[in-house]
């Protein structure tokens, strides 16, 4: 009987923070990612890492459309994909979780390993600018952080 929430079991060596992330390499074939940027095939965005102008070859790196992840003894799935730059470790074909299908990959990396994560909307500028401002889609981060207290016709309290 098979689970599909195991994930893929621990290789060389025992890490405690151990992060498994299970995706499509999206730069595969070339040495950069390609976007629809809504315009059908007439126009794309491709992503590519460069080092000291130069571009950094595509064994070295890995742009990974994610659909889940597993830590800690469990396999969890991302409520929509998400995109994410990987630097360091090569992908491996993906064991547990569900993810054994042709063409996904694994990246074993630490929960304190450094993500890129590449956030990508399309949509006209009402909805992206507009909307997302309105009360209570903003992040936290935006609403003032004072406070201030107006008294009760020379009262404090409200007896």
């Amino acid at each position: 009987m098979s689970d599909e929430s195991v994930p893929a079991p621990a290789t060389e060596r025992y890490i405690a923070d151990a992060l498994i992330i299970y995706g499509v390499k999206l730069n595969e074939s070339e040495s950069y990612a390609n976007f629809d940027v809504g315009e059908g095939f007439k126009s794309e965005l491709r992503l590519q890492l460069y080092r000291s102008g130069n571009p950094v070859r595509k064994g070295d790196y890995s742009v990974v459309l994610a659909s889940g992840y597993a830590f800690d003894g469990h396999g969890y799935r991302f409520d929509s994909n998400r995109v994410f730059l990987i630097t360091g470790p090569k992908p491996q074909k993906a064991v547990g979780c569900g993810f054994e299908i042709d063409g996904y990959m694994m990246w074993r990396i630490q929960a304190s390993s450094q993500l890129l994560e590449i956030a990508t909307k399309y949509s006209d500028a009402q909805s992206l600018i507009l909307d997302a401002q309105l009360p209570g889609k903003r992040s936290p981060s935006s609403y003032a952080i004072t406070q201030s207290m107006a008294h009760r016709d020379g009262r404090f309290t409200r007896d």
